[in-house]
């Protein structure tokens, strides 16, 4: 077999294995999202452990395969009936994991550490899903809230939403730092053992 031929069959053989992964990843997540644990300042808000698999997709293989992972949690999730609840849900981890793979990406030929490179691009991934979901549900919870008819007026569910906002980002804030806590040793090992795999293929 000649060289050529060979390296597109490992090619081919990581893009099938990427996309196992992808199903597995999807999978977890879709299983960590129903164990729900309320927020204690907010309990309508709930932690989850759904966006900790999409993290380690995005990094390990790419943000895409990462949101392909995130629309099916997604799609899952709108069996509960709630679709802004669902979307808002995919873009909160989406502004998680692609800020970090970005900066990770970006970072890595600069340090050596593993874990500097990593504690920097969490950093941008908390910071961009607090700022993110900060705007969105600014610009969103308006309209869920006259539609849930939890008030009668716009002006007052505006105002509702200013009044959440700090509840709300301090708990995208801790839901991004559990995440990425638990996230990193499940990264590393993964990333030692199947390092041919990330490298194989590119983006």
């Amino acid at each position: 077999m000649t060289p050529e031929v060979s390296s597109e069959v490992s090619l081919k053989e990581a893009k099938a294995i990427k996309v196992s992964l992808v199903s597995v990843m999807a999978a977890l997540s879709v299983a960590l999202s129903f164990i729900q644990i309320p927020f204690p300042i907010a309990p309508f808000l709930k932690y989850d452990l759904a966006g900790i698999p999409l993290i380690i997709t995005a990094l390990l293989i790419g943000p895409k395969y990462a949101l392909l992972a995130d629309t099916v949690l997604m799609i899952a999730l709108l069996r509960g009936g709630d679709p802004i609840g669902a979307a808002m849900k995919w873009f909160a981890e989406a502004s998680t994991f692609i800020p970090m793979y970005y900066t990770y990406r970006l970072l890595r030929g600069r340090f050596s550490k593993a874990k500097v490179l990593y504690a920097s691009s969490s950093a941008a991934g908390v910071t961009a899903r607090v700022g993110l979901m900060v705007l969105a549900n600014y610009l969103v919870d308006p309209w869920w809230f006259l539609i849930a008819h939890w008030v009668s007026t716009y002006a007052k569910a505006v105002s509702l939403t200013i009044y959440l906002l700090p509840v709300i980002a301090l708990f995208n804030l801790t839901i991004a730092v559990i995440y990425i806590a638990v996230a990193y040793p499940v990264y590393l090992t993964i990333a030692r053992r199947f390092r041919w795999l990330i490298n194989a293929g590119g983006e």
